[in-house]
């Protein structure tokens, strides 16, 4: 619980528009770097930030599956090998970079990044938009690891090959579950934003006031050199 606590503390510490920076900036990384190994730097850069605030396991998810498609996309490149197919690997590569700052954005408060968001000269209706979607697919997430336990305490996920065997029910059994409480968590999501006014017009004040401080810079500052190097070079 302290390590939680621990965790929450330091994200709480970096401002919103910071982790939306980077965010960018990994996008133009990831797309715009002129050598491999540029990307591969900034992916092990963003693991770095990651472990520092507090959630290196997850980091090392993400180098895990980084480095394990390279590995097998350097592999299918040599051997001419068709299956599983290069551009999933190539999209996986691409992808990976951009899903760990998005990873740390969604871990902020919600309170903080409904806060950041509306610092920035957007129309209301994007604001709530981006908000929805940050906060959706976590709690989407937390519901999918709930169905698997429960699959598992009843004898569905016995071993790989009894997914490999029935795909159709296991595929069914994840569904159906998902589709129902995907619905009830839309539906949470509306009274909570109904409840809380979003319906009024007035300006909306909020309980963080998201101020940028000395170490925000540093990190922006920082990952726009990088991002202007790798994009040049």
């Amino acid at each position: 619980m302290s390590g939680e606590k621990a965790k929450e503390k330091r994200i709480r510490r970096v401002n919103v528009l910071a982790l939306l920076f980077i965010t960018v900036c990994a996008c133009a990384v990831s797309y715009l770097a002129g050598h491999m190994w540029f990307q591969i730097i900034f992916t092990c850069l963003l693991f770095g930030l990651m472990a520092v605030l507090g959630f290196a396991k997850t980091g090392l998810g993400f180098m895990a599956v980084y480095l394990i498609c390279h590995l097998w996309l350097q592999i299918n490149l040599n051997l001419g090998l068709r299956f599983p197919s290069p551009m999933t690997f190539s999209f996986i590569i691409e992808l990976v970079p951009i899903l760990m700052p998005v990873y740390l954005l969604v871990q902020a408060p919600s309170g903080k990044l409904t806060a950041g968001l509306r610092q920035l000269p957007l129309p209301t209706r994007v604001t709530l938009t981006v908000i929805v979607i940050l906060r959706f697919m976590p709690s989407v997430m937390a519901e999918f690891a709930d169905v698997k336990d429960a699959m598992r305490i009843r004898g569905f996920l016995r071993s790989p090959f009894q997914v490999l065997r029935h795909p159709l029910n296991t595929m069914e059994y994840v569904i159906v579950p998902m589709v129902f409480r995907s619905l009830i968590i839309a539906d949470e999501l509306a009274s909570s934003c109904i409840v809380r006014g979003i319906e009024n017009p007035c300006k909306k004040q909020g309980y963080y006031l998201n101020q940028m401080h000395p170490g925000d810079g540093v990190l922006m500052a920082g990952a726009l050199i990088i991002t202007v190097l790798f994009a040049v070079l």
